[in-house]
């Protein structure tokens, strides 16, 4: 009967729900060791080598942006160029033209762009 009567304040306290966790606990920490040392010792696909190519046609420096100011009284465009090197550089220049088809050529000879990357670059600020 001593037994049983253990058995009964185990049962009271709720315990024969509480003392097998820590047992159950380690039997999956043990299984996941397991599993994952499986795994990790499957070969998986092969990763080929990223490779980064430098396009020989763009400039080797990043162009972020072309500003002109085009000044129509005195005929001149102010020419602001913003790229991204290993630090962000700065690049003014004066043209002699306020005509647009000009500016874009010269730009282009200058920074050695092509006309559409010019104009996609390109902002105007017409002073008055």
């Amino acid at each position: 009967m001593r037994q049983i009567k253990g058995w009964q304040q185990l049962s009271s306290l709720g315990l024969e729900f509480w003392l097998p966790l820590p047992i159950i606990g380690i039997a999956f920490w043990i299984a996941s060791g397991f599993v994952t040392d499986y795994s990790l010792g499957l070969s998986g696909p092969s990763v080929e080598p990223f490779t980064i190519a430098l396009d020989k046609n763009q400039p080797s420096e990043k162009i972020l942006f072309i500003k002109v100011s085009v000044d129509k009284d005195l005929g001149t465009s102010q020419v602001n160029v913003k790229q991204a090197t290993q630090v962000y550089r700065k690049q003014q220049f004066e043209l002699n033209t306020t005509n647009r088809e000009q500016m874009e050529a010269a730009i282009g000879r200058k920074l050695n762009l092509s006309p559409e990357e010019v104009r996609r670059l390109l902002r105007y600020q017409v002073k008055k």
